[in-house]
């Protein structure tokens, strides 16, 4: 069992080693507090003197310098193979967190394909809202998989040889995670785009709204019947005149919107 080379193919068959194995130890160091013991009890047979002797002296010191040995040996061994097994639960567990990795931006991928970019304002809003979040995962993950990257350079400086399957898991990752990043983003500026397409809608709605009632304010027939109607129809006049002073920035506003928005035009 010591000297098995088995180290397991996969992380759980890895624990399962790691607890065979330490119930191993646990009976080596059970065992070996026996052979002390009993190698003491057999040196004082080589420290008789005169009298009856059961054994040459000698053949008792050189037969527990043999057995000392031995459990010498096989303590190394139990350690070595802890080692080994660590190592390769180190190296199952950095490929698990990529494959996880992996598994989380398929996902998110398989999510982004299948997202629309609203049909009004208010859809826009919520999938803006829901797009925030995802930013938000995406950087909680992004962390964890930072910590990962460092555990397999931190496998690749102890390994010396066999560490190309560490070195394209990582490219792999490396690579998918670039390309989920220019998803986000694209999907993002589409949102974007949709907002300001639909905001400039709503604007533009109010504005018309707001022009029409104007319109019949200042189209109208009636002129007054005496002074006090005319100068009451003067005062309106005026305060209109006001009104469409005020917005006059907000139609400069949407001049300019629809300047931004007619290149996205084009480009759709």
């Amino acid at each position: 069992l010591l000297v098995s080379k088995d180290l397991g193919k996969h992380l759980p068959e890895v624990e399962a080693l790691l607890q065979e194995h330490g119930l191993l130890e646990a009976d080596v160091s059970a065992q070996s507090r026996r052979v002390r013991a009993l190698n003491a009890a057999a040196l004082q047979f080589s420290q008789l003197e005169g009298g009856y002797q059961p054994c040459d002296p000698q053949i008792i010191r050189n037969r527990v310098d043999h057995v000392q040995t031995c459990l010498e040996e096989l303590g190394e061994l139990a350690s070595k193979r802890r080692k080994e097994l660590e190592e390769s639960r180190q190296l199952w567990t950095f490929f698990q967190e990529m494959e996880e990795a992996e598994g989380w931006i398929r996902e998110k991928e398989r999510i982004l394909a299948a997202k629309t970019c609203g049909r009004d304002l208010g859809s826009v809003l919520a999938l803006t809202k829901e797009h925030r979040n995802m930013l938000g995962e995406l950087g909680g993950r992004r962390a964890l998989l930072h910590q990962a990257m460092e555990k397999g350079e931190q496998l690749l400086a102890k390994k010396s040889s066999g560490t190309g399957g560490i070195r394209e898991k990582m490219r792999e990752v490396r690579l998918r995670w670039k390309r989920l990043e220019e998803a986000t983003g694209s999907h993002q500026q589409r949102l974007r785009e949709a907002l300001d397409f639909f905001q400039f809608g709503s604007e533009t709605e109010e504005l018309v709204a707001w022009l029409r009632d104007i319109f019949r304010v200042v189209s109208s027939g009636d002129f007054g019947h005496d002074a006090h109607s005319t100068q009451s129809l003067l005062r309106k006049h005026r305060a209109v005149l006001e009104e469409v002073e005020k917005q006059r920035g907000a139609v400069l506003s949407l001049r300019e919107q629809l300047a931004r928005l007619a290149p996205q035009e084009g480009r759709g």
